[in-house]
């Protein structure tokens, strides 16, 4: 690391070393599958040293928890540009990350129940969870569509579990259909959103 650089240069510098690192992993995660690509290849793909791996991912697993902590940032960035969210905003975000999902390739989607439940990534992503959850909770009530007998939190809460069990259901599918899992996002959370929402529409 360059100690000569600004703080904020520095960090945002590290920032995009460990994307680039991961999203090598993931890259090789989807093509070979987790226990095949060994952190040499991961680190040649990424151009850096060994060393360098290991200082920033001490743990192969750990890779897999920036899948998911890009996807949490995602959801506090829609909060810091907008604020106030409405329950379309959220429903629509939640659904593009079910797109996403389906682009990944066979092993890739193995991935996705691991980087929900590895131990090594549940300490890293839980803390960011919680983050995550209580502003989207705190952007719904700024919104003001939830109907007054639906706490925030809660359905925040809900709206997370729900889409995790979803994409947990498509990621075991042996042979999910092409488009299923955005399908399934798309109707289970929109129900949600229906059930909450002032007047009861989408």
């Amino acid at each position: 690391m360059d100690h000569s650089l600004p703080p904020s240069l520095r960090d945002r510098r590290r920032a995009e070393t460990a994307r680039e690192i991961a999203h090598a992993g993931l890259e090789l995660f989807a093509v070979k599958g987790f226990d095949a690509a060994t952190a040499d290849e991961i680190a040649r793909r990424a151009g850096v040293s060994r060393a360098t791996f290991f200082n920033y991912f001490p743990q192969k697993e750990l890779i897999l928890s920036e899948f998911a902590r890009s996807r949490l940032e995602r959801v506090q960035s829609l909060l810091d540009a907008r604020g106030a969210l409405s329950l379309g905003d959220v429903l629509g975000l939640f659904v593009s990350f079910a797109e996403e999902n389906e682009r990944i390739g066979l092993h890739g989607r193995g991935l996705l129940p691991q980087a929900i439940l590895r131990p090594a990534c549940q300490e890293v992503l839980q803390p960011l969870l919680a983050n995550a959850q209580a502003s989207l909770a705190a952007g719904l009530a700024k919104g003001g569509e939830l109907d007054r007998g639906v706490n925030p939190r809660v359905f925040a809460e809900t709206f997370f579990s729900t889409f995790f069990a979803a994409t947990v259901q498509w990621a075991v599918h042996l042979d999910p259909p092409p488009g299923s899992h955005r399908r399934t996002v798309r109707e289970r959370l929109g129900l949600l959103v229906r059930l909450a929402r002032k007047g009861g529409s989408e």
